[in-house]
């Protein structure tokens, strides 16, 4: 063994030792140990094993540079993808949500959290499906979504209570509490936040109990007891400094300034609310932006300089909006101004239709009068060949009604077998959405199974108190069972509510429009078509990645019709992939992409495959009804057909590059405001 090569195992072996010590720790989030990890990480190459426990470490240390150690937690989940690891994987995903829930773009933190999950699932590790159901709330809580965020967080504590992770059950205890304290619960919020101080306390995590004494502190300052508020957030504040946690900081530096702003010291207020916005945009922390804005603009309304208030307020404006995925709205000085030309313009459109409706008319009257002329002229010459004409023009009639017949005949029939391939197609569709479907109905099903269970459990025991003549004992079971019924009824309403969604898929009557999340849309189909695929097809896989625009927002469409074109979409780049995978060399790797973007006042959908792709001249022909390139019994040639209409009558369009070997992408353009 030559020096180089021992001295790299030896930095291996201390490596392992080091993460293997960092694994089982109870420490927190610490920028330090991300430092060093960093070195090792750029030096040389290490073993996959070793380099997917340092990404993890790095993923989660890294609190300085976010979009750092974002690209440790993709780097992450590309690495634990290519070894075939389910638990680095969830870590990834875990990873992927915390960063984008922090930099406020919660589509894809929540997609992330949801994979994660999922993950978490397959591995059936208790403390992982808790803290990725944690996470999940999370979101739901900072999108204001309170009682989905509870309903997760119980999901969470309950699965973490019966799981040695004393750590993450503290931390979804906390985070609950905190959905309570922006509801305004402050006795739960309190509740809650104390008995995660206690588990932090017991696991010695500093950071931890800092969290929740800032907590504390922010309900304090809320119900008005200042001081026991500012002696909170001043220790929370002084424990995350020094581990450069500056979220919750910046958001503890705004208690402190309401607490200031309070008692009437405006000029302490401010300068905590500064200090607040300065650290938040050091650190992009979006979301922290726009409270600190919104708090500098309440904060100089009143004092002698109201122009930085206005400034301040728009800068609010900006970053609430791009957190809550709305377009943005134009500065507060164009506001009346662009109302009055609005308004004129609508009274300039409504004189321009009426002046049209006058044209128009005014044409017709003059149309029917020639019309009318001409008539009588030809009346008039022909008067004398009447009986003649008249019987000429009754056979006619005859063979024209005969003709008519026939033709509505064909056409009635025509109609019915249009009618019947457009369902079959549609059914078709319906048929692969069945298979996503039940995965995801399978989830309410089973806690419907769980508490009845329970249930059953819970009534012998009610039997056997009720003849003790225990009656506290029979009032408490009873209320247990009242609890489990209603935990029955809600997810049966849940189940229930996923059948109906695919019944509408399946119905034949033109459904309407409807203001749409097209994020959520897309991320939905593009799921629920690979479970379809997976459930038929065990060895079918390929990667699936997404690129979805924050700034897409909701459009008005037909969610259903919408969602069977970006199902069949990526039914179709599946396809492609997999029929490339046969014949592509070990090291080829099958890749779907969807994505989303805002272009002015235009919306594209995008489903890129580099799959088998197609050559100019098939292409030309893939939009006409009945042409399809796959085997027979694999399609009917009405897919993309039906998909061009669908768009069509959205008022958008849909265009398509492809390279024969190397892959292919469809676009779907709409208009934001279709009629």
């Amino acid at each position: 063994m030559n020096t180089f090569n021992f001295l790299f195992d030896k930095r291996i072996l201390c490596l392992v030792v080091l993460l293997c010590a960092l694994t089982f720790s109870v420490s927190g989030q610490d920028q330090k140990i991300a430092d060093s990890l960093a070195k090792i990480y750029h030096e040389g190459k290490l073993p996959d094993t070793a380099k997917l426990e340092l990404l993890r470490q790095l993923s989660f240390n890294e609190v300085s540079d976010l979009n750092l150690s974002l690209s440790y937690a993709e780097e992450l989940i590309k690495l634990a993808a290519k070894e075939g690891n389910d638990k680095y994987m969830f870590h990834g995903y875990f990873q992927k949500g915390n960063k984008k829930r922090i930099l406020g773009n919660y589509p894809e933190a929540l997609d992330a959290y949801l994979k994660s999950a999922d993950v978490a699932e397959k591995t059936k590790v208790s403390e992982r499906i808790g803290s990725a159901y944690g996470a999940i709330a999370d979101v739901y809580a900072k999108t204001s979504n309170f009682s989905n965020a509870m309903l997760y967080y119980r999901k969470a504590i309950i699965t973490l209570r019966n799981s040695p992770d004393s750590l993450s059950l503290a931390a979804d205890i906390l985070n609950a509490g905190e959905a309570f304290r922006n509801n305004k619960n402050y006795d739960s919020a309190l509740l809650y936040f104390k008995e995660s101080e206690n588990i932090f306390k017991h696991l010695d995590y500093s950071v931890g109990k800092a969290y929740a004494i800032g907590n504390m502190g922010m309900v304090y300052a809320s119900a008005g007891n200042n001081n026991l508020a500012e002696k909170n957030i001043n220790e929370a504040i002084s424990v995350l400094e020094s581990s450069k946690d500056y979220g919750p900081i910046c958001e503890y530096l705004i208690s402190m300034c309401e607490i200031y702003q309070k008692n009437s010291e405006n000029q302490k207020a401010l300068d905590y609310a500064q200090r607040s916005l300065t650290l938040a945009e050091k650190y992009n922390l979006k979301e922290q932006i726009s409270i600190a804005n919104l708090k500098l603009s309440g904060l100089y309304e009143k004092s002698s300089e109201p122009y930085l208030a206005l400034n301040h307020y728009k800068d609010y404006i900006i970053y609430r909006d791009s957190i809550r995925n709305v377009d943005s709205v134009q500065k507060m000085g164009n506001l009346i101004k662009n109302f009055e030309v609005a308004q004129k313009q609508s009274e300039v459109n409504l004189l321009n239709r009426q002046k049209n409706l006058q044209r128009a008319l005014l044409i017709a009257a003059v149309f029917v009068l020639v019309i009318i002329l001409v008539l009588v002229v030809i009346l008039f010459r022909n008067n004398r060949q009447k009986q003649k004409a008249f019987m000429l023009l009754s056979k006619a009639k005859t063979i024209t009604e005969e003709q008519r017949d026939q033709t509505n005949k064909a056409l009635e029939k025509l109609k019915r077998t249009q009618a019947h391939l457009i369902q079959s197609e549609k059914m078709a569709s319906l048929g692969q959405l069945t298979a996503g479907i039940a995965h995801e109905i399978q989830n309410p099903l089973n806690f419907v199974t769980n508490f009845s269970e329970v249930n059953t459990e819970l009534i012998t025991e009610l039997r056997e108190e009720n003849k003790k003549g225990n009656v506290d004992a029979v009032n408490t079971i009873s209320e247990e069972l009242l609890k489990n019924e209603e935990k029955i009824s809600h997810h049966g309403k849940r189940a229930d509510a996923i059948v109906k969604g695919m019944l509408e898929h399946s119905r034949t009557h033109a459904p309407e429009k409807k203001l749409t999340d097209i994020n959520a849309l897309t991320a939905e189909y593009f799921r629920l078509s690979y479970h379809g695929l997976r459930a038929k097809d065990k060895s079918f896989n390929a990667e699936m990645q997404t690129d979805f625009d924050p700034q897409a927002g909701e459009i008005n469409i037909v969610p259903q019709e919408l969602g069977r074109v970006i199902l069949n979409l990526v039914n179709n780049a599946f396809y492609a992939v997999s029929a490339r995978n046969k014949e592509a060399p070990e090291d080829f790797r099958p890749v779907v992409t969807v994505s989303t973007k805002r272009k002015n006042e235009q919306l594209l959908i995008s489903v890129k495959d580099n799959g088998i792709g197609m050559p100019a001249h098939v292409k030309e022909k893939i939009f006409q009804p009945f042409f399809t390139t796959k085997d027979p019994g694999l399609g009917t040639g009405l897919g993309l057909s039906i998909s061009y209409d669908i768009v069509k009558s959205h008022g958008g369009e849909i265009k398509v590059e492809s390279e024969l070997g190397v892959g292919s992408e469809f676009t779907i353009i709409l208009p934001f405001d279709p009629d």
